[in-house]
């Protein structure tokens, strides 16, 4: 049988760009097959799928790339890293609709289509489900769903774990099981490789945009990197100011009306960090919301530097958020401009903004990406950009959801030793939330469990970690 998917001495250089995205690369993938790609931050594993997908239309493209049909549906679909900017509809059913009514599929096929996509997903019992009233896990569920209902005979995921909790991605592999029975090829592109171990025929290894080694075997180096190699400095070591965020007998109601955060107490010290995790649709992002006055409490009290019951105007300068989805947030021209956006505004001179920006863009690793458009960046660039973006105020309290999205291991961990640092040197007090509980030893002062509404200590577990 001809492969699936033939690239040969495929190389890319985005416009403006005289370093090539993709150089010289060459791979090849079966009927059935997965094949799973990784590497650090930024060395062309998206790249490589928009380019498999015909996503790439400006830039200098050389190579071929050559897909052959196995199922009676599209050649290929690809399901991209932030869910959000797929979904197009607004209750699920709709979604998974979408694409097989805009082709002009009868309405018996359509019918059909839908509801096996949404059984292969464990969607069939949310039909007439809001998208906006979903979980970041059952979101990406749903994109799955919308690009299975044209039965593409290769499938392309771009970081399908990187917003998924435990469960959620032990579920997302069942589902990718379940799709490689069936007959579907599946390309996928991740950080972590550790949840692809039972069903990766193939792992491939990137740098640089060259594909640096092809095995069928689990990457051995990538397994040594789950070793947490600790925070420095001592927690313990450090000395805390007032309170910045006093929180009593919250309680805080999610998109359906239930209680997401019941009777919650909470202090944080000005220089103490904070770590708050829990699965999908606990209530981590709803909660940092309600703190900083997006979303209003059903009651209890909230404090944050020096300020009741806060509204996002309030807290300008005195608190920042860093959104899940850093999509979000940004909107300016250059990395440059969006990180000196919040200083111009609050009138610091022009040279004293460019010596902050460029202070905080190389504690970030971003100076080399000063002149670029964020929009033109990787998913974790991006969420780099916005979190160098939040922190260049120097706020009394930092609030992060998710932080570690897109982050590759090492990324990951620069991030905490960065928190850290801001938080001792600063004395920020720093909320994060995320959905692993860290390693012991992590640089935390609190590490907190958000489960039923209510905070419990952390349990600290080998296996699914946000720095793994």
């Amino acid at each position: 049988m001809k492969p699936v998917l033939n690239m040969d001495r495929v190389s890319f250089t985005y416009p403006g760009s005289s370093v090539p995205a993709l150089s010289d690369l060459s791979l090849s993938m079966d009927a059935g097959e997965c094949v799973c790609i990784s590497g650090s931050t930024g060395c062309g594993k998206t790249t490589l799928l928009m380019a498999v997908q015909g996503l790439l239309k400006d830039g200098d493209r050389q190579g071929s790339i050559s897909i052959h049909p196995v199922l009676p549906g599209l050649n290929s679909g690809m399901v991209f890293q932030n869910a959000e900017t797929q979904i197009l509809c607004s209750t699920v059913e709709d979604e998974a609709a979408f694409w097989p009514e805009n082709c002009g599929m009868s309405a018996d096929d359509i019918r059909l289509a839908v509801g096996d996509a949404l059984d292969a997903v464990g969607l069939a019992g949310l039909r007439n489900r809001n998208v906006e009233a979903l979980s970041a896990g059952q979101k990406h569920r749903l994109t799955i769903a919308s690009v299975l209902s044209m039965k593409p005979g290769l499938i392309l995921m771009d970081e399908p774990c990187g917003q998924l909790d435990a469960p959620g991605k032990r579920q997302l592999i069942e589902i990718l099981n379940y799709l490689k029975q069936r007959g579907h090829s599946l390309l996928i592109a991740d950080h972590e490789l550790e949840p692809y171990r039972s069903i990766a025929d193939r792992f491939v290894l990137m740098e640089k945009g060259r594909i640096q080694r092809i095995s069928g075997k689990f990457p051995s180096e990538y397994e040594m990197s789950r070793v947490f190699e600790g925070i420095s400095s001592d927690p313990s070591s450090r000395s805390f100011g007032p309170p910045a965020v006093e929180i009593r007998n919250l309680q805080v109601a999610g998109p359906e009306g239930d209680l997401l955060i019941d009777q919650l107490d909470l202090t944080v010290r000005r220089g103490e960090f904070v770590h708050i995790y829990g699965i999908n649709g606990s209530g981590k992002s709803t909660f940092l919301k309600c703190v900083c006055g997006f979303v209003p409490p059903e009651s209890g009290m909230i404090r944050i530097a020096g300020i009741n019951r806060p509204r996002p105007w309030q807290l300008a300068g005195k608190a920042a958020l860093l959104m899940q989805n850093p999509q979000r947030q940004l909107f300016e021209d250059t990395v440059f401009d969006e990180v000196a956006f919040v200083l111009k505004i609050s009138g610091m001179k022009a040279d004293q903004v460019r010596e902050r920006v460029m202070e905080t863009l190389e504690g970030c690793a971003l100076s080399h990406l000063a002149d670029r458009s964020p929009l033109t960046l990787s998913f974790g660039e991006q969420h780099r950009v916005a979190l160098a973006s939040v922190i260049v105020s120097e706020p009394e309290v930092l609030l992060l959801d998710e932080p570690f999205a897109g982050l590759d291991v090492n990324r990951r961990r620069q991030t905490i030793r960065q928190i850290e640092t801001i938080c001792r040197d600063r004395k920020t007090a720093v909320i994060m939330a995320s959905h692993n509980p860290l390693y012991a030893g992590h640089g935390a002062d609190q590490s907190l469990a958000l489960e039923h509404g209510r905070f419990s200590p952390a349990i600290f577990n080998n296996q699914d970690m946000s720095l793994s």
